[in-house]
């Protein structure tokens, strides 16, 4: 378990690195980004450009959340145990999704009730 913990750990800071540089991508001090908003135009691809690092951001800060929560669990005695059933999570899907919180049979089960609702 420590190899997981340490890949976590690893994943954990390259994602807090990409949220800070996008972060600091964003707060206007590129002076590419200053010429482009005397343009009407410009602005415009820079507020599609902001909507994607906003989308791509959000979508780290919940990878990121997903890490630490593996890590308590980790910590706790409760990682690679299904949170619906129960059951070990196999060690394949382990590797392939290191934050899973469910076992394949009920993912599939949740995913099918969300998509039903």
């Amino acid at each position: 378990m420590k190899a997981v913990k340490e890949e976590l750990q690893k994943k954990r800071r390259a994602i807090e690195a990409s949220i800070q540089t996008a972060m600091e991508q964003t707060r206007g001090g590129d002076t590419d980004r200053n010429e482009m908003t005397k343009d009407p135009y410009g602005t415009a691809s820079l507020t599609h450009d902001d909507e994607m690092v906003a989308d791509l951001m959000a979508r780290r800060r919940r990878e990121l959340a997903n890490i630490n929560r593996a890590l308590e669990d980790l910590d706790a005695g409760r990682y690679g145990i299904c949170e619906d059933c129960g059951e070990g999570i196999a060690p394949k899907r382990l590797k392939a999704l290191p934050f899973a919180t469910r076992c394949v049979e009920c993912q599939t089960a949740t995913e099918t009730l969300r998509r039903a609702a």
